[in-house]
């Protein structure tokens, strides 16, 4: 897996910031389904840090109990003592790296217990006015918006992808919930496409720009990939489409998402690199292989197959920050760190 596909880089000397939360090992004394991945979602966390170390800055967010299993494994400049945070931190966190909003977390992986979802992005929050980091809230017509991180993908050049489960949670019309996040992202073209998942209907689990006018898309079937495509087109003239074989695992009965295994998609795209879930497969092997063919970023492979089950994987567990922020948000966490 140490083999990576590179082109020429998009923005020469810019180093965005990935940040990810570790489990925390004493959450497994209450959950016996989360003890059994504990060791799967560490290794995950240690595999994905030293691939974005030396090309990306990259930071993990750990409470004192959990830090130990990291010690030796990756450099002690790295890991923040923090008090647990979720791991999904795409999710709770903020849309847009350049420009940070944030929507109010969604209660979908909750059987909709808002006060569950809440209290996550309220621990997040908690941890950043400690270290004094701020950021705009999603609001509307005086209406803070429902919103899951993942179910924002945007090239950060005024184009956004959504599906409609944001426009059911808000109970927006179209025109309403694109007039919403042209005004909250600074949008200029906003594509609305129906959800490939009934639980979570996260748009980055179906799409990844990889550049401003560059889109990769999952090869869907019938009238939903028509469906799909269309709303693609028609939202975003001129757009590159490149369709990508998935390959689709039907998951875990215990969970109630869907797996994320084979969705090589589910991608953490900074300013020069493309972090691709790898599967350990041939086919994972092959849309490394197309994405490179068609970017200017470098595509380095993550492995995944341990946190995938879960039902996401490189993206889902990713909060990002870029250009200014990202040496502004290193130096206030680390400042807490000391």
């Amino acid at each position: 897996m140490a083999l990576f596909f590179s082109t020429s880089p998009a923005i020469a000397d810019q180093k965005d910031l990935i940040v990810i939360a570790a489990p925390s090992i004493v959450d497994t004394e209450d959950d016996l389904y989360y003890a059994e991945v504990f060791d799967d979602i560490i290794e995950f966390d240690i595999v994905y840090a030293n691939a974005v170390l030396g090309h990306d800055e990259i930071l993990i967010l750990v409470d004192a109990e959990t830090r130990p299993y990291f010690t030796g494994r990756v450099p002690e400049q790295i890991l923040i003592e923090s008090d647990p945070q979720h791991i999904w931190m795409r999710d709770f966190t903020t849309v847009n790296p350049y420009r940070p909003v944030q929507f109010r977390y969604t209660s979908a992986t909750f059987e909709n217990n808002y006060a569950e979802a809440d209290e996550i992005q309220a621990d997040f929050n908690y941890l950043l006015k400690q270290v004094g980091i701020g950021f705009d809230q999603a609001r509307y017509k005086s209406k803070k918006l429902l919103l899951d991180g993942g179910n924002i993908v945007d090239n950060y050049a005024g184009r956004v992808i959504t599906t409609e489960r944001f426009l059911e949670d808000n109970r927006l019309s179209r025109k309403e919930g694109i007039a919403a996040l042209k005004q909250l992202l600074g949008a200029t073209e906003v594509a609305i496409i129906p959800g490939d998942d009934p639980v979570m209907a996260h748009s980055d689990g179906m799409v990844m720009f990889s550049d401003e006018n560059t889109l990769f898309v999952n090869r869907y079937e019938g009238t939903f990939r028509t469906r799909v495509l269309d709303e693609l087109k028609s939202a975003f003239p001129g757009i590159r489409l490149i369709e990508v074989d998935a390959k689709w695992d039907e998951g875990d009965s215990e969970l109630s998402v869907g797996s994320a295994c084979g969705i090589n998609l589910n991608a953490t795209v900074t300013s020069n690199f493309i972090y691709m879930p790898h599967f350990g497969d041939i086919e994972s092997d092959d849309v490394m292989k197309l994405i490179a063919k068609n970017s200017e970023k470098t595509v380095i492979p993550v492995p995944a197959k341990g946190v995938c089950k879960l039902g996401g994987s490189v993206r889902c567990l990713s909060w990002q920050q870029s250009g200014d922020r990202t040496a502004e948000v290193i130096r206030k966490l680390r400042r807490f760190e000391n």
